[in-house]
This record gives C-alpha cells, sequence and structure tokens, in this order.
C-alpha cells in the first residue's frame, strides 16, 4: 500500500535492491511501474509470479502494468489468471471484464458482459461496472440489456428521469416477462412512484 501511495523514489530507498523480501520485492516492483519503468518492474513481478504462481494479486498487479501501458492483449492472460485464481472477487472480475471490453472482438465483448455481470452480483451498487455492462452490451447490439445496465446505473446516482427513460426503452425491447423486463418494470416503479 506505501508502495502504491507515496513516491517511488521513497519507496525504492525504504526497499533497497539488497532487500529480497516479498514485500521489498513487491513495494519495487510497484514503484518502477509507476515511474513509468516497466522494463524494471516486469522481472520483478515476474519473479514473484515464479515464487507464488496462486497469488491472484501478482497476476493482477502484472496485467495492470501492462494495460496501463498501452498492452491490453499482453493484459489478458494476467487477468484471467488471476479472476481463475479467486473468481468470487468483484475487483479482479472487473478489472479482467474492462480489459476483455478493450480488446474490443465481439467475442472478448461478451465474456467482459459475463465478467461485469459476475463483479455485480458481489457489488451491485458499482456504478462504474453497470455503465461498463451497458457499453458491452450496446457493442453488442443488445440494446434493450444496455439500456436496462444503464437505469441501473442512473438509479444509484439518484438520475430518477433518466433511470425511467432508460427503463421505459428497455420495457420496449426485452422479452416481455423475462428478469431483465420485470427488472425494468421495478425502476419504473421506483422512479415514477405516483405514476404506478
Amino acid at each position: 500500500l506505501a508502495a502504491f501511495l507515496q513516491p517511488p523514489v521513497r519507496t525504492l530507498k525504504q526497499y533497497p535492491k539488497n532487500d529480497q523480501s516479498l514485500e521489498a520485492r513487491y513495494a519495487r516492483a510497484i514503484a518502477y511501474y509507476k515511474w513509468p519503468q516497466l522494463d524494471r518492474a516486469l522481472p520483478i513481478i515476474d519473479g514473484l509470479i515464479k515464487d507464488y504462481p496462486n497469488d491472484p494479486f501478482f497476476h493482477e498487479l502484472r496485467g495492470q502494468m501492462l494495460f496501463e501501458n498501452g498492452r491490453i492483449e499482453g493484459a489478458l492472460p494476467s487477468y484471467e489468471r488471476a479472476a481463475r485464481l479467486l473468481p468470487a472477487s468483484a475487483l479482479l472480475r472487473g478489472d479482467l471484464a474492462r480489459v476483455q471490453l478493450a480488446i474490443g472482438e465481439p467475442r472478448s465483448i461478451a465474456q467482459s458482459a459475463v465478467n461485469f455481470r459476475a463483479a455485480l452480483r458481489q457489488e451491485p451498487r458499482n456504478t462504474f461496472y453497470w455503465r461498463q455492462l451497458g457499453i458491452a452490451y450496446g457493442k453488442l447490439d443488445r440494446v434493450g440489456e444496455s439500456s436496462l445496465a444503464l437505469a441501473e446505473e442512473a438509479v444509484l446516482r439518484g438520475q430518477s428521469a433518466k433511470a425511467s427513460r432508460l427503463a421505459e426503452r428497455a420495457k420496449k425491447l426485452l422479452l416481455r416477462g423475462s428478469p431483465d423486463w420485470i427488472r425494468a418494470e421495478d425502476i419504473l416503479a421506483s422512479a415514477n412512484p405516483g405514476k404506478r
């Protein structure tokens, strides 16, 4: 945590190269990543992964390093491994979904929707995940589901008029009586209590 919060120079002074403890190596990897010196950060995190192959957060950090340095497809295997190791983690499923959405191919976008939904089961009030899910469904031409996801985001942001408009659109496009259609009805009822 200190390595993420403090300047890299301070981290590297606090955890010099001769300290080969897990904590020091992890901190140096983060410091170099923040600098950014990916050529120095990656070998350290790769060494940690070699020593601790079942630690999901080392894989996640490797994916983050690559993703945030524009190497999106290279980040995917790291995020996939992290999510496989800890599938109930909303953070890891959400991060994996974000990478899959950024790749932009129909198959990866469809997988991103699955992972955003999994993340939302753990964090149903996460507006970022609802928005990204809406974008994913939009890119897949699943406009009803996209509208519903964006309505969920609007509800959480307290934007009743927007939520109502999006839920109305979703209702028109979704299969009548389906769970999503019923949820759109619920949003309409809560956004317009006097009309229902």
